[in-house]
């Protein structure tokens, strides 16, 4: 029966892609363009945001403009060019016939954006303005791909772009990969930058909170245990480092709620303080929040605040509601575009899977503090569980297992075992188990996570070399 249901899930998202997608992919296949029910371009545009992570901005229409009327017949047309060769032609030119997109429904999903002509979507053709979500890190290699996809779209999407007509630029977080870009594509395009008032501050001022940011990290990984000798290299490996990224005005700060004509905002903290998504129609971009294949990377809230575990669920229960109820507005699946990774077609589903994943972490924590002769530091629990030989990804792992020992230790599921000898001079912190048993324990964790059936999949979420996106 799981076999089964596994099946028609998967034939079901594979519907769903050719649905919103087509095959309107560009030639080098960095840029996807996806359609919306109610006729919605979005733009996904593949870059390299880290060397060691791929990341995905998107491009759409301004959300704030009245639809127009699609002409009768019309169907929309990808521009196809090879070396400079003619841009028209039989061979050169797909359809992507819109007559089948379903008509865009008045239940309060989005009513007010979208129209019912005649039984077809609105279509919103020629945008004198775009908005972006995101900006890549700003790295050379970053903004290279950028600048190589703005020249792809124009060439074989939408002969009327230009990236001076980009006047939003909308950031789900403010770390690094997501918003190093924003000030050469503002001094570039003139375009605002909008980001959630809990990350405004990185922002407009990365180097005075990268160096706040450091002094709280030297002293949490003394704490984890590490030594002090060693610590200048796992932050540096990290890289929230003062001059890595240059500054920019936030023009408009962010709470979650608002709503910009079609656009919907949305405050789904845990990964970062201020994490924002974004829907539109039928498509919700997501940020870091939940990605196709791998766990997200958490924090321990006492480092950064307003992430943690409990803080990760809940936004991870409220993406899943947002999910259902559009499915339920609309007769279709919400479908969430990462930062990183593929798209995601269920996102209630996906939501179950990554809820298990982390449960099966926590086992192994669990399991980790009773196989131990004694109490485990976060550093020594850290390595045994995540340690791949890479130094760079080290505050990562540290970070993850600090975040999961913080939410177990609030469940009251283990102690510090050496509280009574720690001190400014020798401050790690040992960790024992307080339960009777490990199964007791993750009973206790599962009904906090409320985990009810998923499709199993736990190769996809227990990638210990890649703890997910920055």
């Amino acid at each position: 029966m799981e076999e089964r249901t596994t099946t028609a899930n998967r034939l079901n998202a594979a519907t769903r892609r050719v649905e919103i997608f087509g095959d309107n992919v560009s030639t080098d296949g960095r840029v996807e363009r996806l359609r919306t029910r109610a006729g919605f371009v979005i733009y996904r545009i593949g870059a390299r945001v880290l060397p060691f992570l791929p990341g995905s901005l998107y491009l759409f229409a301004d959300p704030t403009a009245p639809p127009r009327s699609p002409v009768e017949g019309a169907s929309t047309q990808k521009i196809r060019s090879t070396q400079g060769a003619e841009k028209t032609g039989a061979n050169e030119t797909k359809s992507a016939n819109v007559a089948d997109l379903t008509a865009a429904k008045t239940n309060g999903f989005n009513a007010e954006t979208t129209a019912n002509l005649g039984g077809a979507p609105a279509i919103r053709t020629n945008p004198t303005e775009y908005w972006l979500i995101d900006a890549g890190s700003g790295s050379d290699e970053s903004n290279a791909d950028l600048e190589s996809a703005f020249r792809t779209i124009r060439e074989e999407f939408e002969p009327g772009f230009a990236p001076e007509k980009i006047r939003r630029i909308l950031l789900t977080h403010s770390h690094i990969d997501h918003f190093g870009g924003a000030n050469e594509l503002r001094r570039r395009t003139g375009a605002e930058v909008w980001s959630h008032s809990f990350e405004s501050r990185v922002v407009s001022s990365f180097n005075e909170q990268a160096c706040v940011s450091n002094v709280r990290s030297f002293h949490f990984l003394r704490e984890a245990g590490v030594d002090e000798a060693e610590i200048p290299g796992i932050l540096d490996g990290f890289g929230f480092r003062p001059g890595r990224a240059k500054s920019t005005p936030v023009a408009k700060t962010l709470l979650g709620g608002e709503t910009f004509g079609a656009l919907k905002t949305f405050y789904l903290p845990g990964h970062s303080p201020g994490h924002l998504a974004f829907q539109l129609d039928d498509v919700i971009l997501t940020g870091d929040l939940l990605l196709s294949k791998t766990l997200t990377q958490i924090w321990p809230s006492r480092l950064t605040p307003r992430t943690g575990v409990w803080n990760y669920i809940r936004s991870l229960r409220t993406l899943s509601r947002i999910g259902e109820r559009c499915e339920r507005a609309v007769g279709r699946k919400l479908v969430a575009l990462p930062a990183h990774e593929a798209p995601i077609f269920d996102v209630p589903n996906r939501v179950r899977q990554v809820v298990r994943g982390m449960e099966r972490r926590n086992g192994r924590l669990f399991a980790l503090l009773e196989e131990a002769e004694e109490p485990l530091t976060t550093l020594e629990i850290a390595r045994r569980m995540y340690w791949s030989g890479r130094p760079n990804r080290e505050f990562f792992a540290i970070s993850d297992v600090a975040a999961r020992l913080e939410f177990l230790q609030q469940l009251g599921l283990i102690s510090v075992a050496n509280y009574d000898e720690i001190s400014v001079a020798n401050p790690a912190l040992r960790f024992r188990k307080s339960f009777a048993d490990a199964e007791a324990a993750e009973n206790a964790v599962e009904q906090i996570f409320g985990v009810n059936g998923a499709d199993d999949e736990p190769d996809s979420v227990e990638r210990d070399a890649n703890l997910g996106g920055d």
